[in-house]
C-alpha cells in the first residue's frame, strides 16, 4: 500500500503540485471529527487516484499607477510653513516656505493652540 501512495503522490508532484497541495487536498477529503475510517490507506488512495490540473498563481497585483496632479499643479510644492490646511505653492528655487511664511515682518509670529499664527500686538 505504501509503494502505491507514494506512486500516486508522485503523479500529484510531477503534475507540478506542491507536497503542501497534496496535504491540503488529502486534509479536505477527511471526514469530519467522529467518523471512523476504517481503511484510512483506501482513502488516501481514493483522494490522490484523479490529479486536477495544477491552477497557475495569479500573478501579484501590479503597482498602482501613481496619482498625476493635474496640470495646473504640476511643479507646486506643499509649504512647510505654518498653515491650517496645506498651502501649495510654485518655487522658484529650491524654497519649502511659501511667500506669506517666507516675508521678513516685524514681528515673531506667536504660534497658539489650534494652528493659527497671529502677530503679537504691537
Amino acid at each position: 500500500m505504501r509503494d502505491e501512495l507514494a506512486g500516486l503522490a508522485a503523479r500529484w508532484l510531477d503534475a507540478g503540485h506542491s507536497s503542501a497541495d497534496v496535504h491540503e487536498y488529502v486534509l479536505r477529503g477527511l471526514p469530519g471529527a467522529g467518523t471512523p475510517v476504517h481503511r484510512p490507506g483506501g482513502l488516501v488512495r481514493h483522494l490522490l487516484r484523479d490529479v486536477p490540473p495544477r491552477t497557475l498563481p495569479t500573478p501579484p497585483p501590479t503597482a498602482p499607477t501613481p496619482l498625476r496632479l493635474s496640470v495646473r499643479l504640476e511643479g507646486a510644492r506643499e509649504c512647510t510653513g505654518h498653515h491650517t490646511q496645506p498651502m501649495l505653492f510654485r518655487p522658484l528655487a529650491d524654497e519649502t516656505l511659501c511667500a506669506a511664511c517666507a516675508a521678513p515682518t516685524r514681528e515673531e509670529p506667536v504660534p497658539v493652540p489650534g494652528g493659527e499664527r497671529l502677530r503679537a500686538p504691537s
